[in-house]
């Protein structure tokens, strides 16, 4: 059957869906050490987006290749993100602390925001540095930009992780088909968002370029 070919939709379906679960494992795997979350989260975006351009790359290769050469550059904004990490994990730690109810209400929705900027801003941050080659200030400002137009689709990202998370702890006896299905979903699907969103910007980039030639001209 032409379904079950090695070209064919089925195969290239269960191929991809495998080569995004390893993308997650080894992000997650490389992500162990902290100081290195900023190049894999870089490496795995890379690779992802690979795969959404149907580039068919080869994972271990392609994923090692780019967590080598965008160490520097991620290792920066990770160790700059930890900072701000670290104080809404104290500030959390604080509410639970003195109960959710006691808090005043400002304080309590500036720190849901603040933590939605943080956490949004991170999952497009690295896929902006595996896509473009950019100094510390455009890719600050890149990222800012495509996380506010891409906020819907983030926010479902979010919401998958969490949910597969929440499986998995609730229905911990199907944990293995929950790990496998869900977070291999949610990887692909950040792919396609974020892969979406710099393709956007690409394209964007190069009508840009290619007006500023003509009036050169």
């Amino acid at each position: 059957m032409k379904l079950l070919d090695v070209d064919g939709p089925i195969i290239g379906f269960l191929s991809n869906a495998f080569d995004f679960f390893m993308i997650f494992l080894l992000t997650v795997l490389l992500s162990l050490p902290v100081i290195t979350a900023g190049a894999a989260m870089t490496a795995g975006q890379y690779v992802a987006m690979k795969i959404m351009r149907k580039e068919a790359p080869k994972v271990f290769p392609s994923f090692f290749k780019a967590f080598k050469e965008n160490f520097k550059q991620s290792t920066i904004m990770w160790v700059i993100q930890l900072v701000f990490i670290g104080f809404l994990l104290f500030d959390w730690s604080f509410v639970i602390q003195i109960g959710w109810n006691n808090i005043n209400v400002i304080y309590k929705a500036l720190l849901i925001l603040a933590s939605c900027v943080v956490l949004f801003y991170n999952m497009m941050l690295y896929a902006v540095i595996a896509r473009f080659v950019m100094n510390f200030k455009d890719t600050v400002k890149t990222t800012m930009i495509l996380s506010l137009a891409n906020f819907p689709f983030l926010a479902l990202t979010a919401v998958i992780f969490a949910g597969t998370v929440f499986l998995c702890i609730w229905f911990f006896n199907l944990l293995p088909v929950f790990f496998v299905i869900g977070f291999t979903g949610a990887t692909a699907f950040h792919g396609f968002v974020t892969n979406r969103a710099c393709e956007k910007l690409r394209k964007k980039m190069e009508e840009v370029n290619s007006q500023e030639e003509e009036t050169e001209e």
